[in-house]
């Protein structure tokens, strides 16, 4: 009977621990997906919900030179002169989620149709939500 008991116990606390990483990682993805799809849209106020004050996005231009540094600000001056791109028209996939505590890691494969990247994130949860601290991108090498 105890070994019974001790069985349930365990798979109990595996299906709890299985439970919470699963609601984890879709806050992150949730957290991913709203940044992402409010660049494109140039909506700053609802990204902003998903940045940490202190985000550093930098990459690689597609000639390997690095990018300037875009915190949230000068994300924000971006926004205000490219193009408009419609949710609709979006490929946003979000890969590779790793938590641990209180930060996790993701990789998002994203871009415009004929222009496409992949951005590595690390995230933070503060006050019971996921921001994104740090954003290193590379864009997909074009096929001549």
């Amino acid at each position: 009977m105890r070994k019974v008991c001790l069985i349930i116990t365990l798979v109990s606390v595996i299906n709890s621990h299985a439970q919470l990483k699963t609601v984890e990682n879709t806050e992150v993805e949730t957290t991913i997906l709203n940044y992402i799809a409010n660049f494109f849209e140039n909506n700053f106020d609802a990204m902003n919900k998903s940045l940490h004050p202190r985000l550093a996005k930098r990459g690689l231009n597609p000639d390997g030179t690095f990018s300037d540094d875009f915190p949230p600000e000068k994300l924000k001056e971006l926004m205000l002169t490219k193009p408009k791109f419609q949710r609709e028209h979006q490929s946003n996939v979000v890969e590779a989620i790793t938590i641990y505590g209180n930060m996790a890691s993701a990789s998002l494969r994203t871009g415009y149709p004929k222009l496409r990247w992949t951005e590595y994130m690390h995230l933070l949860k503060q006050d019971g939500h996921w921001k994104i601290i740090n954003v290193f991108w590379e864009f997909e090498k074009t096929k001549e």
